[in-house]
């Protein structure tokens, strides 16, 4: 029976009576060594009493195992928040002019099929949610009849053993022989790690919050089956008969099956465990929540804490993605550039995952933002149609960003708001060249008007 603890050679002798084996024999003691018997075994090991029967009862409040931890409701939202997000961020391979190109080898494997049973946002996803919850996860790049396929690797059936300075990863598929693989073999991306290569597994990180979780969760549980009725015990200073005796039993039944006894001979009901209200059930489980989102980096109003206003939910929106998703896209990123992609690949382009449709505030911030870019002249109008979604403009003035009539160059501020003397200079060789092409000089001053004109001695000069 698995328990999570180590049992005394009391406890396993009686586990081993319960389970029908031999006892398992005491242990033997050395000679010369001291055994102290006014010392609690319990208080000497350090350990809560009762603590060895508890476990061998079961242990069904702490968790062990990965999938056990995400049955806890707090663990589940966290990692799947995570893995729907990062899953569903857009992937891009950019050139040199900082675009998408779709012409990138690997664009069609990590964006539109990874393989013939996931596309690529459930690809991602599956890859997120593991990343977030054990701290690393691992696919197999495979080639097959239709090209070069990416598979995710079932944690259930995956055994990592970290060395100094590499791992190995044994892996046992349905059918055939397991499988030995090494980190050029494989793809994958991990979380934070203390000072070593081997990654922390949050959910270990997270253990005692979640068994409390657990714990919680089996009480209201016991407590709701039980027709949310506190146990409790009958006394009275009277001496019982044998037909009273009788009697309180079938009433006991009876309130088993949901009826109210009647209670006689002075007998009174004192109960011995408390309702939720007074364990504050309600307050821990919140509590508790508020704890376990902590180790994921969620926000408070994400799991439901209805505290402060629009304004604060939606900074805590902005601090979730600079501060949680950014730091995993980060690490996507450099792990598909430096694991997926050759060096002539990396060259050429740039894996980045878009996070500006998660920075861009409501609506009414978006378009404030796009008319300052605008009139900025930062940026045309295919780059603001970009941001929303929209077919760009097939001409040439539309990639153009828009230049304010009354902005100079810095320059011109030592000139009292006068053309810069390199522009004068400019505008002479111009208005040379138009002369030396027989354009008379009243088309020039019609065509360079508003411009600097020099006199002819500083043309002459010039020239």
């Amino acid at each position: 029976m698995a328990t999570g603890y180590k049992l005394s050679a009391e406890a396993a002798a009686q586990e081993a009576r319960w389970n029908g084996q031999r006892e398992v024999p005491a242990p033997v003691i050395r000679p010369g060594a001291s055994v102290s018997t006014s010392t609690p075994s319990n208080v000497a090991e350090k350990r809560m009493f009762g603590e060895e029967y508890w476990s061998v009862l079961g242990g069904m409040n702490s968790a062990d195992r990965a999938e056990e931890a995400a049955k806890v409701s707090a663990v589940f939202f966290c990692c799947s928040l995570i893995a729907v997000i990062g899953g569903s961020l857009p992937r891009e391979f950019r050139g040199k002019d900082g675009k998408h190109d779709p012409s990138m080898p690997l664009n069609e494997l990590l964006n539109e099929a990874p393989n013939m049973l996931q596309t690529a946002d459930e690809f991602w996803s599956s890859m997120a949610y593991r990343a977030a919850l054990a701290g690393v996860s691992y696919a197999e790049p495979v080639e097959s009849l239709n090209g070069m396929e990416i598979w995710p690797l079932d944690p259930l059936r995956t055994s990592v053993d970290w060395e100094d300075r590499s791992f190995t990863l044994t892996y046992l598929p349905e059918r055939g022989p397991h499988k030995t693989l090494r980190p050029t073999d494989l793809f994958w991306f991990a979380g934070i790690a203390d000072s070593s290569s081997r990654p922390l597994t949050p959910w270990k990180m997270a253990k005692g919050s979640i068994d409390f979780a657990l714990a919680l969760e089996q009480q209201g549980r016991d407590f709701f089956a039980n027709g949310a009725r506190l146990a409790g015990m009958l006394s009275t200073d009277n001496e019982l008969t044998n037909e009273a005796i009788e009697r309180l039993r079938a009433g006991i039944a009876k309130w088993r099956n949901g009826g109210i006894p009647v209670l006689e001979q002075g007998l009174t009901f004192n109960d011995v465990s408390s309702n939720n209200s007074d364990a504050q059930m309600v307050e821990l489980i919140r509590q508790r929540t508020l704890e376990m989102a902590r180790y994921w980096r969620i926000p408070k109003s994400l799991i439901g804490e209805e505290t402060g206003g629009k304004a604060t939910h939606e900074q805590e929106a902005l601090d979730f993605v600079k501060y949680c998703i950014r730091p995993w896209a980060r690490r996507i990123e450099q792990a598909v550039r430096n694991r997926l992609m050759t060096p002539d690949q990396r060259e050429q382009w740039d894996f980045k995952l878009n996070l500006d449709g998660l920075l861009r505030g409501d609506s009414a911030t978006q378009f404030r933002n796009a008319v300052l870019a605008r009139t900025a002249g930062t940026h045309s109008i295919n780059d603001i149609r970009g941001w929303f979604g929209l077919p760009l403009i097939s001409e040439g003035w539309a990639d153009d960003p828009r230049e304010p009539l009354n902005s100079n160059r810095a320059a011109d501020t030592m000139t009292g708001g006068e053309t810069a003397p390199q522009d004068q200079a400019q505008m002479v060789a111009v208005r040379a060249a138009l002369v030396e092409a027989g354009v008379d000089k009243d088309t020039i001053a019609a065509v360079m008007d508003g411009v600097y004109w020099p006199d002819e001695e500083t043309e002459t000069e010039n020239a």
